[in-house]
């Protein structure tokens, strides 16, 4: 156990919050160890942790006894597996996964949410994952690649960019940023920099986010707000305000918690007379960090015109010719078709989307679909994405890798191991997941791990 010195006002605030004995039992929890816990990708790691405990509002979470080296695990690299603090899981039980959305998540990285929400959505169904800081999109971009996602769009702009598609989106997801009272066990420079200065300050931001992503519902869709704070201020209040603001435009909605979860539902007294729920994570109560959650549906707003919708025109399906140049390498999902863009970058894309593209021509995008490589000069260029992606051909040759070589190819050191007899690209695997592409030019072997990506320690077995 190790005792964290909390700021005399967070105290007083949790204490008069929790009351006696709750504070004490919250302030002992963050004394302890935090909870390790990760969620695994349905689509390459179904059979890692089994025997695990599973988080119990969320299918696809688990608990470890023990802190993986993640670092040193290809597993990890590959997206076979993301590390997700386990509270943050709870937000999906609200949506209804069983119709095709348009999801947008405002504030995505590092991309916990939005990897959780593609583990569940339809393939038709469309994600949006914006963030604003270029090196957190950066981050955003590298891990919703790994997971592997055809039908996500990843964006880098302000929320007020997002105007023009008011009335557009089936579901707004919000993880605000907030002071990081919740964190506070596993982050001990967010306990450093606490102040009541920076729980005004952030509400504040996350008031101007709401201004904006407000609108963006599309009639009878939700809204999802969440923070990693207990301060009202940035929770009940806001939701508060978003009510006083749209009035009976919204209607409080449920997320289905059970008792032997221990999460804590409350009632914010909201406009009209009527009582919105909320629901907190406390540390003592679960196993889990600190976390707000509620969700709301908002019944009138903005009507977003398909008339105005369109295609892009620097878009268009790949030719014939070309596609049957990619057969040896890409083998599509159901419903994705190939699409160019720029002449010599080619996507995969759903294609019941594929109009929807031309909406995204005025922002910064990072990603759209899943890049499938380059045509350059007649000659097919196969990218990173497209193995995260699971769309590399049955028909590449493949090589396996023990956990040595694996390493040895993610910090992208030569490696002399090829497919027999054959020359060109293939694919390096790992305990039956594919973690990248390598080329055989007879002499020697090109790794083409993606250089920015590559594990810059010597691995520790």
């Amino acid at each position: 156990m190790e005792n964290i010195h909390l700021p005399k006002k967070f105290e007083a605030k949790m204490r008069e919050k929790l009351g006696d004995p709750g504070f004490d039992e919250f302030a002992e929890a963050l004394s302890r160890k935090p909870e390790i816990s990760i969620r695994i990708n349905p689509a390459k790691g179904e059979n890692l942790f089994n025997n695990e405990k599973r988080v119990p509002w969320c299918d696809f979470g688990r608990y470890l006894e023990v802190r993986p080296a993640f670092v040193w695990d290809p597993l990890y690299h590959a997206g076979a597996y993301y590390a997700q603090e386990a509270s943050s899981m709870l937000f999906a039980n609200v949506v209804d996964f069983s119709k095709d959305l348009k999801v947008l998540d405002l504030c995505a990285s590092p991309g916990g949410k939005s990897s959780l929400l593609l583990s569940f959505l339809s393939k038709n169904s469309l994600l949006v994952s914006n963030e604003l800081v270029g090196k957190r999109a950066s981050v955003l971009y590298e891990n919703l690649v790994k997971w592997g996602c055809t039908n996500n769009i990843i964006t880098n702009n302000r929320v007020a960019d997002f105007a023009y598609l008011k009335g557009y989106f089936d579901v707004v997801m919000i993880d605000a940023p907030c002071s990081g009272e919740g964190m506070f066990r596993k982050d001990r420079e967010a306990l450093e920099q606490w102040s009541e200065g920076l729980v005004h300050q952030c509400s504040m931001v996350q008031k101007e986010i709401l201004t904006h992503a407000l609108g963006l519902v599309k009639p009878g869709g939700m809204l999802i707000y969440s923070t990693c704070t207990y301060e009202e201020a940035e929770n009940e209040e806001n939701i508060q305000w978003m009510f006083q603001s749209m009035g009976r435009n919204m209607e409080p909605a449920k997320i289905p918690v059970h008792k032997d979860w221990g999460v804590q539902t409350i009632e914010i007294p909201v406009e009209g007379g009527r009582q919105q729920e909320g629901y907190y994570c406390y540390p003592h109560k679960l196993k889990g960090e600190g976390q707000f959650v509620a969700a709301m549906r908002v019944m009138s707003n903005h009507t977003f015109k398909d008339n105005a919708r369109g295609g892009s025109n620097a878009i268009k399906l790949l030719s014939g010719k070309d596609a049957a140049m990619l057969k040896p390498y890409v083998e599509l999902g159901e419903g994705e078709v190939i699409l160019q863009e720029k002449e010599e970058d080619i996507f995969a894309f759903p294609a019941a989307l594929q109009r929807e593209l031309g909406l995204y021509d005025k922002m910064r995008v990072l990603k759209k679909g899943t890049s499938l490589g380059r045509l350059i000069r007649q000659n097919f260029i196969p990218s990173h994405e497209m193995v995260m992606d699971g769309l590399a051909s049955e028909t590449m040759p493949r090589v396996a890798l023990n956990i040595e070589q694996a390493l040895d190819f993610m910090q992208r050191k030569n490696l002399d191991i090829k497919p027999e007899n054959t020359k060109g690209w293939f694919v390096y695997s790992y305990e039956g997941v594919d973690i990248g592409l390598a080329k055989n030019l007879g002499d020697r072997i090109n790794n083409h791990y993606p250089a920015d990506w590559r594990i810059r320690k010597e691995p520790k077995l």
